[in-house]
């Protein structure tokens, strides 16, 4: 299937330390980069009672020690960018740094990153589906390089034979008709005519961030709801139209100059990932602001942090705690 990475392992991955919301209560990262990005950790498929959950069995596809890449598509028109990010407490859930689009149109797609290296040295493990990498034993600092890409190419992309696990039901209910009426795209069209619309027509500011969660299933009628409501309502919206789509969790980081990001436990962030010949990062909810290289950290409105305080760290722990528990070999 293209360039389809075989699973080469079937064994299960364990993880020692049951990940609650009290081991990420000390995070902190600096980040050293020529572009501001999100770092990239867990991915979920599914909403249920109120929370994003990942009900896939994770598997062992690459394990090795550095170097090592994750592809997220075929693109060109692309630039390379060196990145370094050091931790103050040893990690064994390695971060992947990506461009998140923040405003549409979408511009920007990370190709793939590759991990050069890490101190201290240790086997990596790449958990398939949704691109999760494993330390053997924690580490303390990554060194990465990430090609991000103004075009994706319409050819086969790395282990498609995984992305048809986000086309499944997501838990929320909308009737078709109304995801027509709203965001007004016929079946079939272009995936990325479909996604950038659906893009669109939620950040433009037609729709409101609250702080407080409305239900994915409510956000249409009500005009206005949490990220999470956003970021669930995007995977069904989008599977509706049959393109996989993927809820992340990840951290964003504000700049203190000279190329340098600060990363803490309180900068964390949902954002939605579909699958157009290649995994598209964005954020569906309203942010406003000049967005410089599909990114503006800075710019990020009061409304935003205080709805990331109040309903993502409560998800958090729960959320890592069952993406864990269902890693294990199929």
């Amino acid at each position: 299937m293209g360039y389809f990475t075989p699973v080469i392992a079937y064994k299960s991955v364990s993880i020692p330390t049951v990940l609650s919301l009290g081991n990420y209560t000390g995070f902190e990262a600096i980040v050293q980069s020529k572009v501001p990005i999100y770092l990239r950790y867990l991915v979920f498929n599914e909403y249920s009672n109120g929370t994003l959950v990942n009900t896939l069995s994770l598997v062992t596809v690459n394990a090795t020690k550095p170097p090592l890449t994750i592809w997220f598509g075929n693109g060109y028109d692309c630039v390379s960018y060196s990145i370094n990010a050091t931790f103050s407490e040893p990690v064994r859930i390695v971060p992947i740094p990506v461009i998140v689009n923040t405003q549409p149109p979408i511009s920007y797609y990370v190709s793939n990153v590759s991990i050069v290296s890490v101190q201290p040295q240790t086997e990596l493990m790449l958990l398939e589906p949704g691109d999760i990498i494993i330390a053997e034993s924690p580490i303390g600092e990554v060194n990465y390089t990430m090609y991000v890409c103004r075009k994706l190419m319409s050819v086969g992309s790395p282990n498609f034979l995984y992305v048809i696990e986000y086309l499944g039901p997501t838990g929320i209910v909308i009737p078709g008709s109304i995801i027509t009426k709203i965001f007004s795209i016929e079946k079939p069209s272009n995936p990325v005519v479909i996604v950038n619309r659906v893009f669109y027509v939620l950040a433009s500011g037609k729709y409101v961030l609250s702080t407080y969660s409305v239900g994915p299933g409510n956000v249409l009628s009500a005009g206005k709801g949490s990220i999470i409501d956003f970021t669930a309502l995007v995977m069904t919206v989008l599977r509706y139209y049959g393109i996989p789509t993927r809820a992340a969790l990840g951290f964003y980081g504000v700049s203190d100059g000279n190329g340098v990001y600060i990363f803490n436990s309180g900068m964390s962030i949902l954002w939605d990932e579909a699958f157009v010949n290649g995994w598209v990062m964005f954020t569906p909810f309203p942010i406003y602001g000049k967005p410089s290289m599909g990114i503006n950290i800075s710019s990020v409105t009061s409304s935003v942090i205080i709805g990331l305080v109040l309903v993502l760290p409560w998800v958090m722990g729960y959320l890592i705690y069952v993406l864990i528990s269902h890693v294990r070999a199929r």
